[in-house]
C-alpha cells in the first residue's frame, strides 16, 4: 500500500520533475543538480554496500544530504532530533571539512548555540524542535540552509514548515514532500518551489 501511495503522490507532482518551470538559474541549477541528481556519486556503492539495512526514503534522505554536503561545503551541521550516526557518515563522505552537532532540547530551548551563526540545521520534527526552529532562524545570515523533515506528515511538520514559508528572514523554498529546503538568503525574491524529489 506505503508503495502505491508513493507512485500516485509521485504522478501527482510530476509536472515539477527536474526543474521544469523554474525561471531562476540558481534554484534551476539546484533543483537540476542538487535536489534531482541522478547519476551515482563516487561514495554511494561504498555506502550502500557498509550501510545495507537502511530502508528507499532514508537512503533517499541520506543521499540528498550527500549531495548538499556537497554542494554547501559547510564546516558544522546542526541536527535536532533523532540519531545522527547515519548523517555523520553520509555528511562527512559529502564533504570532508563538515562536522555534524546533535543539539539537545536544553539547547535548542534557551537559544544556546556553540557558534554565531547557523550554516546547515537538520530539524526533525519532535517536542522541542519548534525552539530549535527559531533559535536558527535567530542566528541565520544571508548562507544559512534549513532542513525540516517529514513536512507532510503531522500537524507540527506542517506548523514548522509554514513558520519558514512565512518568516522574513527566509528566501527561497523547495517543497520536496519528505523534506522541505529553506534558503535565507533575502537578496533573493521570496519563492516556494515544489518539486517531484
Amino acid at each position: 500500500m506505503n508503495k502505491l501511495k508513493r507512485y500516485f503522490r509521485w504522478l501527482c507532482r510530476i509536472g515539477y520533475c527536474r526543474g521544469f518551470g523554474v525561471q531562476s538559474p540558481s534554484a534551476y541549477r539546484f533543483i537540476r543538480y542538487v535536489i534531482n541528481e541522478h547519476y551515482p556519486y563516487y561514495a554511494y556503492s561504498d555506502l550502500r554496500n557498509e550501510l545495507p539495512n537502511v530502508s528507499w526514503l532514508e537512503r533517499m534522505r541520506m543521499e540528498l544530504y550527500f549531495r548538499i554536503a556537497n554542494f554547501r561545503q559547510a564546516s558544522t551541521w546542526f541536527c535536532y532530533g533523532g540519531d545522527t550516526a547515519l548523517l555523520k557518515r553520509y555528511v562527512s563522505s559529502g564533504c570532508k571539512a563538515s562536522a555534524v552537532r546533535a543539539v539537545q532540547t536544553k539547547e535548542a530551548r534557551d537559544g544556546k548555540m556553540e557558534a554565531e551563526t547557523v550554516e546547515v540545521a537538520l530539524i526533525r520534527p519532535v517536542e522541542g524542535s519548534e525552539d530549535f526552529l527559531t533559535s536558527v532562524l535567530e542566528h541565520s545570515d544571508m548562507d544559512t540552509l534549513i532542513l525540516v523533515e517529514d513536512i507532510y506528515d503531522n500537524a507540527l511538520a506542517k506548523k514548522m514548515w509554514q513558520t519558514l514559508l512565512s518568516s522574513p528572514r527566509v528566501s527561497v523554498c523547495y517543497d520536496l514532500y519528505y523534506l522541505g529546503i529553506a534558503f535565507t538568503d533575502t537578496d533573493r525574491y521570496k519563492t516556494s518551489y515544489i518539486v517531484n524529489f
